[in-house]
């Protein structure tokens, strides 16, 4: 008598974001994968693999209305890419296409350092002591507080703070006070 075939199911589920607000519907696929009764089930590498796929197809299904593509230029300009991790979280957040998110990926894997603009031709420069030796008249940069920066961008997980530091809307340090603060909660917890 042959094996049984039993399935499991792997779904993605987005918002729909159109015009840039959420809440107007959700977008969820899903696939099923079969295997032998008896067996571990499916492959770890094939239910990667299905998920990659449904996470991608979700993503751009969850933009709405579509909207054109950017160039690899603008892209790097815009997010200067360097951790795969964070291409993954900007398009999760609807920020990237599939297409975006596969040309960036596909920048950072040949490794190719970030465009930036040609250097502007300068006056040589005029005999100045080094930056330890003059005293310093700008302030401080203000660090914000964890609490303000939790209750400003509504910041709920690292994930989601790392989102926004990618987008430079918060400095390192700030970002690392997030990180302290998020990881001392996960310690905390049983």
């Amino acid at each position: 008598m042959p094996p049984r075939r039993r399935d499991i199911e792997i779904s993605v589920e987005r918002p729909i974001h159109r015009g840039g607000a959420a809440g107007e519907g959700t977008v969820r696929l899903a696939e099923h994968l079969e295997f032998d009764e008896g067996t571990d089930g499916p492959p770890a590498e094939a239910i990667q693999a299905a998920f990659e796929r449904l996470r991608r197809a979700v993503a751009t299904l969850a933009l709405g209305e579509p909207r054109p593509d950017r160039s690899i230029d603008e892209l790097i300009e815009t997010y200067r890419p360097r951790q795969p991790e964070l291409l993954e979280l900007l398009l999760d957040e609807g920020e990237l296409t599939g297409t975006e998110f596969e040309r960036l990926r596909a920048h950072l894997e040949t490794g190719a350092p970030a465009r930036s603009p040609p250097p502007t031709p300068t006056s040589p420069p005029a005999m100045t002591p080094p930056a330890s030796e003059r005293p310093s008249t700008a302030p401080p940069a203000a660090t914000r507080s964890v609490d303000t920066l939790i209750r400003q961008y509504r910041i709920e997980s690292l994930r989601q703070a790392g989102i926004i530091r990618a987008r430079r809307e918060i400095s390192f340090d700030e970002y690392m006070s997030l990180k302290r603060h998020f990881e001392s909660l996960t310690s905390r917890a049983p």
